[in-house]
Formats: structure tokens, sequence, C-alpha cells
């Protein structure tokens, strides 16, 4: 009898696993850093492009937030969200584009900002368009 509580208990934890799993894709992930944080929406959700990033300064402190994103974990940011300039709280918009074909490899870093100078990368997002 405890063999098989045991095995609808294993049975159901998986069956939750996996169901977040399919509802995590569906709205912006975050990554935070010093300061504020960076989202990454891979596809369109409640008004949100799918492919877009965004950056939020939450601290007024005199840094910024920079969204980072490298299309194919190559080394080469492809695409920048800035709230240089602004004075926090504040998020940029969704600066978006399509990356094709679906399912191409992404990184993704909140990085704090002062000027032309960084703190260095904060947090990180691995990922797929």
């Amino acid at each position: 009898m405890r063999t098989v509580a045991r095995g609808r208990v294993a049975v159901a934890a998986l069956v939750l696993v996996l169901a977040a799993q399919g509802t995590a894709t569906a709205a912006a992930t975050r990554a935070v850093t010093e300061g504020g944080h960076a989202e990454w929406n891979a596809d369109p959700h409640n008004g949100i492009p799918g492919d877009s990033i965004r950056a939020c300064d939450t601290t007024a402190d005199g840094w910024g937030i920079e969204a980072w994103l490298d299309i194919d974990r190559n080394g080469t940011i492809d695409r920048i969200a800035s709230t240089r300039g602004h004075d926090a709280p504040y998020c940029t918009g969704w600066i978006s584009g399509n990356i094709e074909p679906k399912g191409r490899a992404i990184q993704m870093w909140a990085v704090t900002v002062e000027g032309t100078g960084t703190k260095g990368k904060g947090g990180l997002i691995w990922s797929h368009s």
C-alpha cells in the first residue's frame, strides 16, 4: 500500500512540475540586478510582444538599468533596452523583433549602468525565442 501511495505522490509532483514549466513561458521572465531588473518575453502574452526585452530601474540611486540580449549565445549583444536618461522608477517600453527560426537560444542580462560605464552584468536568463 505504501508503494502505491508513494507512486501517486511522485506522479502528482511530476504533473505539477510539468504544469509549472508550461506556464512559465507564457509570461515575461525577470533577471534582477542592483537597482532594478530586465525582462524577457518569448511569446506574445497579454499585449506584450514576443521576442521582446525591457529594462526597469526601481532605485533612485543615479544608476540606470539595461537589458542586453544575445541571440544564439555567441557573445554579441543584439538588442539593448536602456533606462539611461530617465529618473527612477522607470521601465522602458518593450523592444521587440521577430527572432527566427523559433527556438533559437538566447541569453539576456540585467546590467547596472551609469554614464558610459557599467557595474558589470547582473542577473542572467537563458531561454529560447
